[in-house]
């Protein structure tokens, strides 16, 4: 894993690497199966750049609950699942991370795609800002959303508009 740290503000008070063990606390027991922890780790406040993509009804509400519904998902759907960070970066009250979701989808459907038996890899970049210590913001997520890429499907969908056709 590369970690980098940067401050560019004064050290006096200054969350320099609590973030990143934040990050890292919530990581490991969310895949350890806690889901719980989103509501501990991610403020009441707590608003993602992405829903409105991701989950347009959830738009304006306490999305914390979203975040519980992935995991769960996730490993249902990969019951052998390995999630990993593979990349941190910090810079004052904003961290990135690059993570890495593998497993073989024998479990559940991963959003609308039905269980196919295959090793698959799901990445993901998050910028998260924190204020005092909990997840405020987000931009991001993972890159194979609504399962595209997962599997290849003829027809409507939320990938159609940008589907190739031979």
């Amino acid at each position: 894993m590369i970690v980098r740290t940067h401050q560019t503000r004064d050290s006096v008070g200054s969350s320099h690497g609590s973030n990143l063990a934040r990050l890292g606390e919530y990581s490991a027991r969310m895949a350890a199966g806690d889901y719980e922890a989103v509501y501990e780790y991610f403020a009441p406040d707590f608003m993602s750049h992405a829903t409105a993509r991701v989950s347009p009804n959830a738009v304006g509400t306490d999305i914390r609950p979203q975040e519980h519904k992935f995991w769960q998902m996730a490993k249902t759907a990969f019951p052998d699942m390995e999630f990993r960070v593979d990349v941190l970066l910090e810079v004052d009250d904003l961290v990135v991370s690059h993570w890495t979701l593998t497993g073989t989808h024998s479990g559940g459907a991963y959003y609308d795609v039905p269980p196919s038996g295959a090793r698959v890899t799901i990445n993901g970049t998050a910028i998260l800002r924190l204020r005092d210590g909990q997840v405020v913001e987000h931009w991001g997520g993972p890159h194979c959303m609504h399962g595209i890429g997962l599997a290849r499907v003829v027809g409507p969908g939320p990938h159609a508009a940008t589907a190739t056709h031979p």
